[in-house]
């Protein structure tokens, strides 16, 4: 019979509990630490206008806001957003995956036109912004595919059991006492010439950042990793941290500064078209032929719609400006994004007048989108 140490079994518990659960991204101290970094780097202008689309979500709220949603279920389809996984030896190449660099860039984009916006989704998009950013900046965020990022990389670290992605989400920052005044002290130290080059708008350039830090993080031998690993390691996650910060501050300006104005709930702001009533500053149902190639938003009334639940694809289309056959435009969903929507699109939308936002195709001489998330669909 075989005696197993008292101390041998609570350490295997560990090892294994860790073993079976996913990390999110810097824990709630790192992304809070991120977004009050950001809010302080805010003009005056730029932070009330902020402040007013977050609502009753504080700042440090938001930096946390999208893994307390990773436990709705109908938040699932956000769960590949958090990371970007490439195998070891190989570089970035654009994809039109599903990940952090893809979702970061678009929400980016689409909060540049925030008067095609509703108020809520405004919303949801900084609230994004606030997260994925900080997620970003962890090394393990644009990790090695191999082992999910160092999610499946079981480490011990001074006598624990974890695995290395939960130990740079939060245990090293613990362990350290990382804090705000360490990365503002940090900050202090920047020229104004290294804070603007740290402040430009990049986000495949953040990634590769984190990328080409992954042999420092992988710098350990077998599976035990001390305090001077962690030690050594501290001031790189402050400067982690605050150019996160200082990078979605320079977003925020980017997206919400100057004169821009701020939309907290449906835009008045209209014209009148047969189509129906459009927000300003998109293109008609009609128009969406002359923009094949082009990202834009078309507007217009949905004129019924059909789920072919037995076809190739099993797609959904929606006819916008006129009925099936002589509709301008048309909106396809296929059937592996259908469950990204919380409502029956055929049915849902029927004699709505909705925006589009996506890239036009041409199918069969007539304009599409093909839409892969509800978010891209704005209902006036």
């Amino acid at each position: 019979m075989v005696v197993m140490k008292k101390y041998s079994l609570p350490v295997f518990l560990l090892i294994f509990l860790f073993a079976n659960q996913q990390s999110f991204g810097w824990g709630k101290t790192g992304h809070e630490i991120v977004a009050e970094i950001a809010i302080q780097h805010l003009s005056n202008e730029t932070k009330e206008k902020v402040l007013t689309v977050l609502g009753d979500i504080t700042p440090e709220h938001a930096g946390t806001w999208m893994d307390e949603m990773r436990s709705d279920r109908n938040y699932d389809y956000m769960k590949p957003w958090h990371y970007i996984n490439i195998a070891k030896g190989q570089s970035y190449a654009p994809t039109t995956d599903e990940n952090i660099v893809n979702q970061l860039i678009w929400t980016i984009r689409e909060l540049k036109h925030t008067q095609t916006l509703c108020g809520p989704q405004t919303k949801t998009d900084v609230l994004e912004l606030f997260h994925l950013i900080g997620d970003l900046h962890q090394p393990l965020h644009a990790g090695y595919g191999e082992d999910k990022g160092g999610n499946t990389m079981q480490v011990s670290f001074m006598g624990n059991g974890t695995n290395l992605h939960s130990l740079w989400d939060d245990g090293i920052i613990q362990q350290q006492h990382i804090a705000l005044a360490g990365c503002e002290q940090l900050y202090g130290s920047l020229s104004k010439q290294e804070i603007a080059m740290v402040s430009k708008i990049d986000v495949v350039a953040w990634m590769n950042e984190s990328r080409e830090a992954l042999p420092q993080v992988y710098d350990f031998d077998g599976h035990k990793i001390d305090e001077a690993y962690a030690a050594k390691n501290k001031a790189f996650i402050e400067k982690r941290l605050l150019y996160a910060g200082l990078r979605l501050a320079a977003v925020l300006e980017d997206v919400f500064g100057g004169a821009k104005e701020v939309s907290v709930s449906h835009d008045t702001k209209t014209i009148a078209g047969a189509a129906g009533t459009i927000t300003a500053g998109t293109i008609t149902a009609e128009q969406a032929a002359e923009h094949v190639g082009e990202e834009v938003t078309v507007c217009g009334k949905v004129y019924g719609g059909k789920y072919l639940d037995r076809s190739n694809g099993t797609p959904t289309f929606i006819n916008i400006g006129a009925a099936y056959p002589d509709s301008p435009f048309t909106v396809v969903i296929f059937g592996s994004n259908r469950g990204r929507f919380s409502y029956r699109p055929e049915k849902d939308l029927d004699g709505k007048t909705i925006c589009v936002t996506g890239k036009v195709k041409e199918y069969k001489g007539k304009a599409e989108i093909i839409v892969s998330d509800e978010r891209q669909i704005k209902i006036n």
